[in-house]
């Protein structure tokens, strides 16, 4: 069975679409809390990784578990092992690789379209973006996708790294706004009561463009049961 090392970085960030994904195409996920102190397994023990989310920082005042992630994705390149990275896991790949991360003048949240460089690989949305950072691409990367915000997605070695949230789901979205408490969404003028009921409107569309961007990117590794 192929095996799949997801590193989750927040208990509100869970691995969300890809769990149904994963189970449709007979991959098994190994979910590792990075920011609960689990520890990082060996990359090549793995088939294929994800890093998620975090409302934590690369810039300034970094979690101790975050620099021990981007060893770890380092350590997988050197591996061959392809990663996804997804948020905070794409701008810690773009740290691994030697690219930066910024801080955005405005936050970027709701929903989200792209310019995609290659639809097939990173359909253009609407996607789910939570995130106040951003990436300078990394020497040698390739983007895949950008907006007004800046870079959207890329690809780097074995990994490919998507800023907004493929794995997100409406609930999880809410989620974050409770944890948020409403103040960035108020920040930067979008009403949440909307914001929620157009991301159960298009469920089932974003799932979709998720299972292909999932199927994409694992698909060029290894062989996929039930893939669309």
């Amino acid at each position: 069975m192929t095996t799949a090392l997801v590193l989750q970085c927040q208990a509100d960030a869970p691995p969300g679409l890809l769990e149904p994904w994963a189970r449709e195409r007979g991959i098994a996920l190994d979910v590792r809390r990075v920011d609960g102190g689990d520890p990082l397994p060996a990359p090549y023990r793995y088939d294929l990784a994800f890093a998620l989310g975090s409302d934590a920082s690369l810039i300034e005042q970094r979690p101790p578990w975050a620099d021990p992630l981007v060893d770890w994705l380092r350590d997988a390149e050197a591996a061959a092992v392809p990663v996804l990275g997804i948020c905070f896991g794409a701008q810690a790949l773009a740290l691994a690789h030697g690219g930066r991360v910024t801080r955005l003048a405005r936050p970027e949240i709701g929903l989200v379209d792209v310019d995609s460089a290659d639809a097939d690989r990173i359909p253009g949305g609407p996607w789910i973006a939570w995130h106040e950072d951003v990436v300078a691409l990394p020497p040698l990367a390739y983007e895949l996708a950008r907006n007004e915000f800046g870079p959207q997605a890329f690809c780097v070695g074995h990994a490919v790294a998507v800023q907004f949230h493929p794995e997100a789901t409406a609930e999880i979205l809410s989620r974050w706004a409770d944890a948020d408490e409403g103040r960035s969404l108020a920040a930067i003028g979008v009403e949440r009561a909307a914001l929620e009921q157009r991301a159960r409107q298009i469920e089932s569309q974003v799932s979709a463009a998720a299972f292909h961007l999932f199927d994409r990117f694992a698909g060029a590794t290894v062989p996929l049961a039930n893939a669309r």
